[in-house]
């Protein structure tokens, strides 16, 4: 994200999209309500009786709606026109931006919360947007899952049924492979539309390497971003555990998904330690914050997006006092099993530096 103008007492904002990350980011700070100005086309009838064309304008929208839209990298930003070109529109209406890669728009807000300042610095942080295909495999069973910082999508589940070492090799070999064929086909499909940072296949026992091996002889494809890790199976469990080991430690300075995974594991380590070191809940961080007791503050990003304005100021207080005492505030994405088991242990939690 490439903050270009900051106007304090405007409220106003105006940033330049560099990733799909960024447009995550702008999806999780554009608010129902929130002013929003960019360049945009918008269909213009000029003869009654025609289809009328394209024409390039700027609009400025109250805004309604949004949606990210992550396999079409865009963000759909829907709201009434506040302001345009009097020639070509009607004030009142309807509009939509599709906003991508590269494009710039301004925000305008009566009050900018602490947190949604905080997300516009740490995306520009993450300079690039790392994605990776992680395949966890057990004989007859592979599980596909295409991960990037702001979502993990479970995309396909292989079967196959293959005989048991009794048979006669050749015909327990033939199965094995037309397995392979079919996790073949999933990998390939995706190496071709998207470009995938590091492909993982983990899993128990020799079935992972073996399928290494047997796919660099029997694809077209060059797999020097392919490794191997060791799983406990190859169910979308292993998936996660995956993400958890330390064969990708290295690589979390630059995977936000790595990061908010080490950070769930402190929370549940911890628990396991000492329960009374944890506080979960509004109300619970609340009185932990304002005592300045909060070294690690958790937020599931949904009780942020879209909450009401009294809400958002109740989490802005509590971030400002763990920030003012020293502590660290992170927030963490839903759409990510991090995430998702941040929001099942209660969505705002707080690692404590002592009980009270």
């Amino acid at each position: 994200m490439q903050i270009l103008d900051q106007d304090k007492k405007k409220g106003e904002i105006t940033v330049r999209v560099q990733d799909l990350n960024d447009l995550w980011t702008l999806y999780n700070i554009i608010s129902k309500g929130d002013t929003v100005s960019s360049l945009t086309q918008r269909r213009v009838v000029m003869k009654e009786g025609s289809s009328g064309e394209r024409k390039v304008m700027r609009l400025t929208l109250k805004v309604e709606d949004v949606a990210f839209h992550e396999f079409s990298n865009r963000l759909r930003i829907k709201g009434t026109i506040l302001e345009g070109p009097d020639d070509f529109v009607s004030f009142g209406s309807y509009h939509t931006f599709n906003l991508e890669i590269n494009q710039k728009i301004t925000i305008i807000k009566e009050n900018w919360m602490r947190q949604d300042l905080m997300r516009l610095k740490e995306s520009s942080k993450l300079s690039t947007n790392f994605v990776m295909l992680i395949i966890a495999m057990e004989t007859g069973l592979a599980n596909v899952a295409l991960i990037t910082n702001y979502s993990h999508n479970n995309i396909a589940t292989i079967t196959k049924t293959i005989p048991g070492k009794r048979y006669e090799q050749s015909f327990r070999k033939k199965f094995l492979h037309d397995f392979f064929e079919d996790v073949q086909r999933v990998i390939e499909s995706n190496t071709e539309t998207r470009d995938i940072n590091l492909i993982i296949i983990c899993g128990p026992g020799t079935v992972k390497d073996q399928f290494i091996r047997w796919l660099k002889e029997n694809s077209s494809q060059e797999f020097d971003n392919m490794r191997s890790i060791h799983a406990s199976s190859g169910t979308e469990s292993a998936i996660y555990e995956t993400l958890k080991s330390q064969e990708l430690a290295k690589l979390k300075k630059n995977i936000k998904i790595l990061q908010e995974t080490e950070k769930i594991e402190q929370v549940l380590t911890q628990l396991g330690k000492d329960a009374d070191l944890i506080s979960i809940g509004v109300a619970e961080v609340a009185k932990a914050a304002q005592m300045g007791a909060v070294e690690q503050l958790l937020v599931a990003d949904i009780v942020i997006r879209g909450a009401s304005k009294a809400k958002k100021l109740e989490i802005e207080e509590i971030i400002t006092n763990v920030e003012q005492t020293g502590g660290q505030v992170d927030i963490l994405n839903t759409k990510h099993p991090a995430g998702e088991q941040l929001t099942d242990l209660g969505s705002l939690i707080a690692i404590l530096r002592y009980k009270f």
